[in-house]
């Protein structure tokens, strides 16, 4: 991996590295999946934008949230949320809404639900709704999604280990033990 920084912007060149290709082929899906004239995607341009210029928390290279964690917080939202929303500035209030209220402190973030962090290596999550309203991602979307776009670490090393939690936790909906806010410095 190769970071570049041409005109203020950073550029990730990566070589023999496939989870990327993998995660957009993934969010892809998810993007097909919602449609509305690419909702998913030009929400989460906005909220990366909120979440960049205004509140200054996106940048993994400065201790901050990744591209990919925040990609899977707002698909969380669309995930719990079943897609009702028409436009992405809606998407925006719902993720401010709801992630201003959730336990970082006691719980990581998956598509299944929050995971209670004292319960790790455990991963069983909390029910993400308490009321009978559908999710939008069924679990055979996911387990589809899974087998095809899911990478296995190429090191034997990496492939047993469990999730690692840190100061802010996104379990990564591809790799279940890998923790997408593991660049969230505590400050």
């Amino acid at each position: 991996l190769i970071k570049c920084l041409v005109d203020n912007i950073v550029v990730d060149i990566s070589f023999n590295q496939v989870g990327g290709l993998c995660t957009l082929c993934f969010l892809e899906q998810v993007d097909n999946l919602i449609n509305q004239n690419h909702l998913f995607k030009r929400s989460i341009i906005l909220v990366k934008a909120w979440c960049f210029y205004e509140s200054r928390i996106l940048g993994a290279h400065h201790g901050l949230i990744s591209t990919y964690a925040l990609e899977t917080l707002v698909l969380y939202i669309f995930h719990v949320f079943n897609n009702c929303f028409t436009g992405p500035l809606e998407v925006l209030y719902r993720f401010l809404e709801f992630f201003s209220n959730f336990d970082w402190e006691k719980f990581c973030l998956s598509l299944w639900g929050p995971v209670p962090i004292s319960s790790l290596p455990d991963m069983t999550a909390e029910p993400p709704r308490m009321d009978t309203g559908e999710l939008l991602l069924t679990k055979a979307f996911l387990d589809r999604c899974n087998h095809l776009y899911g990478v296995m670490p190429r090191t034997q090393e990496n492939q047993g280990q469990p999730f690692v939690s840190k100061h802010f936790n996104v379990i990564d909906p591809l790799r279940a033990n890998n923790n997408l806010g593991r660049s969230v410095s505590k400050g």
